[in-house]
């Protein structure tokens, strides 16, 4: 298991928490308004950690860079 929070510039937290590939949550929030959230048992189709942190990357630079 694991799991994080962290605190950046801006306003911006990114929690992280990684049990298994059915129970993780990946969520970036500005302001505590969420921009982003991968969560286990919603629409994300789990492969693999790698792939998983790469979509979750991708899609919150995307979110930065719109809000």
């Amino acid at each position: 298991m694991f799991e994080e929070h962290l605190l950046l510039a801006d306003g911006i937290s990114l929690e992280i928490f990684f049990g298994s590939h059915t129970n993780y949550r990946l969520a970036c929030r500005r302001r505590g308004r969420v921009l982003v959230e991968y969560r286990s048992g919603r629409h994300y189709e789990f492969k693999s950690v790698e792939k998983l942190r790469y979509d979750f990357e991708r899609d919150v630079e995307k979110a930065l860079s719109r809000d």
